[in-house]
């Protein structure tokens, strides 16, 4: 009767065991959506600074919780305006509504871009409130792990990807290759052989060498001083701790585990009857 009683006991361990493991196998191999890169997303932060009446220091979290919008673009580099570097569905949040909910003052006439390399770019307010002009999480939906410009009919020096700080200033506010001489418009309709400022540039302003790919956003952007982070800034919410195991797949777990008791129990007890019969 007990190396009975132990083999149901043992079949009842064995049935718990695997079904636990597969449950927390299935659950924790599945990454969330709309996330940051594991690494970063607890610290990356998007800083709204300058000449705005509320400044923002949102998570990532808080960004992909916006109200998202989706626009067909094309990345060009200058340098090879026919060649079309990515091209498709971008999504993300739109500039504008960033923008507004930071509240920009009337005195402001630039928005400055910073990347977490230190690349820059600049648009105007005007062309920054633009419909279409979107902070972009994902492409033909796949997550890009970082925020890039999206801009449609401009240059991709434009497009500033790893983007974590705008700033609004009263001033010509010039990027990294706008400074150098390149067209602060950008407009893809000027053509390459025009997109150089009118303005002659001095030896000390004049690139040292060709821009190559250089001005499209990219994990070689030239490193540039960023600004210096808010003193005070809306406090970003803390990442919970969560279980490893979601909470439905915990309670899931507990029912699928209760069932197989029941039936091992339940099985002993008609192998037991029948023997007897």
């Amino acid at each position: 009767m007990a190396l009975k009683l132990k083999k149901t006991f043992a079949e009842i361990a064995t049935t718990i065991a695997i079904l636990f493991v597969l449950t927390s196998f299935a659950y924790n191999s599945v990454p969330p959506a709309n996330s940051a890169p594991p690494d970063t997303e607890a610290e990356w932060q998007l800083t709204v600074s300058g000449l705005v009446a509320n400044p923002l220091n949102l998570s990532w979290i808080e960004i992909v919780a916006m109200p998202t919008s989706t626009v067909n673009a094309a990345l060009i580099c200058v340098d090879f305006p026919k060649d079309i570097l990515m091209q498709g569905n971008w999504t993300g949040i739109k500039l504008r509504t960033l923008l507004e909910e930071a509240k920009p003052l009337p005195a402001a006439i630039k928005v400055g871009f910073y990347a977490a390399d230190g690349y820059s770019t600049d648009l105007t307010v005007e062309t920054a409130m633009s419909d279409d002009v979107i902070l972009a999480y994902e492409k033909d939906g796949e997550p890009l792990n970082d925020l890039r410009l999206v801009v449609p009919g401009k240059w991709g020096y434009k497009w500033i990807s790893q983007l974590t700080h705008i700033t609004l200033v009263n001033f010509n506010f010039l990027g990294r290759w706008e400074s150098a001489g390149y067209s602060d418009e950008a407009n893809i309709t000027q053509g390459a052989q025009s997109v150089r400022a009118s303005q002659s540039l001095s030896p000390d302003t004049a690139p040292t060498s060709p821009p190559g790919t250089s001005p499209s956003p990219s994990p070689s952007q030239p490193p540039i001083t960023s600004p210096v982070p808010l003193d005070s800034s809306t406090p970003t919410p803390e990442p919970s701790e969560s279980m490893p195991i979601p909470t439905e797949a915990f309670y899931y777990l507990v029912v699928v585990s209760v069932v197989a008791i029941v039936l091992v129990c339940g099985l002993t007890f008609v192998r037991k009857k029948h023997r007897k019969g």
